[in-house]
């Protein structure tokens, strides 16, 4: 017969609260359950504030219509990694950048397009994007529904480097890459999507 060491039971025990924790212990207020509210527009995870996409300053194409929720790195945690959930508004992209360090990039909401080097790729709901070291990337929404990814980056990283497109002038005279290199004035009003200030750098 098996036997379970005396720290260990097969049933978890309620804590106060009503959630499940091992060894009847209260979750610690360092890793709470942030519940997801799909009925909300946009998507949220309740006590996570949304904030800024960027805290750098920019010009008006620069990017737009973009916000973030960290869901992942920033309360604490003992992980060497991020997990951010990045939303687009229709007509919003965001920045034209690249850097060393890559991203893991999931797509969880709508669809929309990625500039990735000298190509084009939809990426559409759970479809994954590798965004590799000093590769020049942009996300864009074309379409008439949110766009929301989550993206996953190592926690100490270096800065990205936002670029122009005199900067690409390759890719800008590529006319398939064009529409999504050189942006028009910015359809969306960052200041119509409700964010807190970013208070990282990165």
């Amino acid at each position: 017969m098996e036997t379970l060491p005396p720290t260990m039971s097969r049933q978890p025990s309620s804590a106060p609260d009503g959630h499940l924790s091992p060894h009847g212990a209260t979750p610690s207020a360092a890793s709470p359950v942030h519940r997801f509210t799909p009925c909300t527009e946009p998507f949220r995870w309740e006590g996570i504030p949304v904030t800024a996409y960027q805290s750098t300053p920019a010009t008006a194409a620069d990017f737009s219509g973009i916000t973030r929720q960290t869901l992942f790195g920033h309360s604490g945690e003992t992980i060497g990694f991020e997990v951010r959930y990045f939303e687009i508004a229709p007509g919003g992209w965001s920045s034209l950048e690249c850097h060393e360090h890559a991203h893991a990039v999931i797509g969880l909401r709508g669809s929309g397009k990625v500039l990735l080097g000298d190509t084009v790729q939809t990426l559409g709901f759970l479809d994954l994007a590798y965004i590799g070291a000093n590769c020049v990337h942009r996300l864009v929404n074309d379409g008439t529904t949110p766009f929301g990814f989550l993206c996953i980056v190592d926690a100490k990283r270096d800065r990205p480097r936002r670029l122009r497109p005199a900067d690409v002038p390759e890719l800008l005279a590529n006319p398939v890459l064009a529409p999504l290199i050189q942006r028009a004035v910015p359809p969306v009003q960052e200041d119509a999507i409700q964010t807190t200030p970013r208070a990282d750098q990165t």
